[in-house]
């Protein structure tokens, strides 16, 4: 009687014969029989996705990270803060060039301007500074004129300072004595425009060797 009640109201619900229904059933079911696993990872899965459907109103209205945000996240995790800074790099190196341009002038200058001056009294090369002073002259003017770049390696201003001391050099050792003080003066206007700038009655401390 039960089966028929079940039957008889599938029929009038469904408008279809219960029995067509049956072997579907019958077929999941010893699916569901044959597979004991299936069940589980129906579960596991169903679970996952209401996991997903749950949590995404959470994450949908959040827009997504800037890419310089989590660069900047990424340098403080590191450690980095100095990256962070904005950079001023003429500013910077301009102050880094000065500083070592003033080095190397309190060193060399005051022998420089000193060795000129006796050069302009003697009113020739002479022996005694062609074995006394040359070596020493001509070390002071290279070393002053490699420090004379606008850039961190050596340019084409230090490479032609350098290139007017290797002539005076020569004329020298030819006791051309015209030509060698020619030379030093083009080596002083060579000197590119900034700190490194001198002349030769220059009565600076700096230059001069007395400064306190």
């Amino acid at each position: 009687a039960v089966v028929f009640l079940k039957r008889h109201c599938f029929k009038s619900t469904c408008g279809m014969p219960y029995r067509s229904m049956a072997p579907a059933r019958l077929t999941s079911i010893g699916l569901t029989r044959r597979r004991p696993g299936t069940a589980s990872w129906l579960t596991g899965l169903f679970a996952a996705a209401a996991t997903i459907v749950i949590a995404r109103p959470a994450f949908s209205h959040q827009a997504a990270p800037q890419p310089q945000l989590l660069r900047r996240s990424a340098v403080l995790a590191l450690g980095l803060p100095a990256l962070l800074t904005p950079v001023k790099g003429a500013l910077a190196g301009d102050r880094d060039r000065d500083s070592m341009v003033l080095a190397v002038r309190r060193r060399k200058m005051p022998m420089i301007l000193q060795t000129y001056k006796e050069l302009k009294q003697a009113g020739a090369i002479t022996d005694e500074f062609l074995q006394n002073d040359l070596k020493k002259f001509v070390g002071a003017l290279e070393a002053y004129g490699s420090i004379n770049r606008l850039a961190e390696a050596p340019d084409k201003y230090s490479k032609k300072l350098l290139k007017d001391v290797k002539e005076f050099k020569d004329l020298a050792k030819q006791k051309d004595y015209a030509q060698a003080m020619s030379m030093l003066e083009t080596y002083r206007t060579d000197i590119p425009f900034g700190s490194g700038e001198f002349t030769w009655d220059s009565t600076l401390p700096v230059d001069l060797g007395t400064e306190a």
